[in-house]
């Protein structure tokens, strides 16, 4: 028999509040983009690693490597803001918005996670860039012409959070799009920060 497969990544979760205005900045650009894949809210997250299909024997063993980097980790504050694209404006595959503020943190949470689970096989990726993919882009325009949106977004009013978790996620692929469901939720330390005030 094959083992049952399970696709998943561990991320980041943005606040329902937070994913609210990720949906205004989306309208933003609405209007202006022809055939786009719009992310729905709900379902707006940081990805750290992207693990893909994962046999469902090895999920407490994974969940177990998430949770001892959670219990090493203080939480800290990001601040969503700032509008990009891979690979770039003038031929955009997807639209993002970045971190104005708490990239290094994050980013050092990535890396403690990429090499947490290379014992599991993964490669340990060092490529990481803290994004939250707005759309993914069909047909070909060139994202220059709206510099004066991206600016209205360099700040974005009240999207600053505290990180203090990192969440195994499934993913299911469906007709009308993905669905998430947390598997495990993997709290930071929280005595630690309270610890150093």
């Amino acid at each position: 028999m094959k083992p049952d497969l399970i696709r998943c990544f561990a991320a980041i979760e943005i606040p329902e509040r937070i994913q609210a205005l990720l949906v205004e900045v989306q309208n933003a650009f609405r209007p202006k983009i022809e055939k786009a894949s719009w992310t729905k809210q709900g379902n707006f997250h940081f990805t750290l690693k992207f693990l893909g299909d994962v046999e469902d024997r090895n999920i407490n063993e994974i969940s177990a490597a998430l949770q001892k980097i959670a219990e090493s980790q203080t939480p800290f504050s990001i601040e969503i803001g700032g509008i990009g694209a891979f690979p770039n404006l003038a031929r955009p595959r997807v639209l993002w918005v970045g971190l104005k503020q708490g990239e290094v943190p994050i980013t050092k949470l990535a890396s403690a996670v990429n090499q947490e689970l290379v014992k599991f096989g993964y490669s340990n990726d060092t490529r990481f860039h803290p994004h939250l993919t707005l759309a993914r882009l069909r047909n070909q325009v060139n994202l220059n012409s709206f510099i004066s949106i991206f600016k209205k977004f360099e700040t974005i009013d009240g999207a600053l959070l505290t990180v203090d978790k990192i969440t195994l996620v499934k993913s299911e692929l469906h007709p009308s799009g993905a669905v998430y469901i947390p598997l495990k939720i993997c709290e930071f330390n929280k005595e630690k920060a309270d610890n150093g005030k």
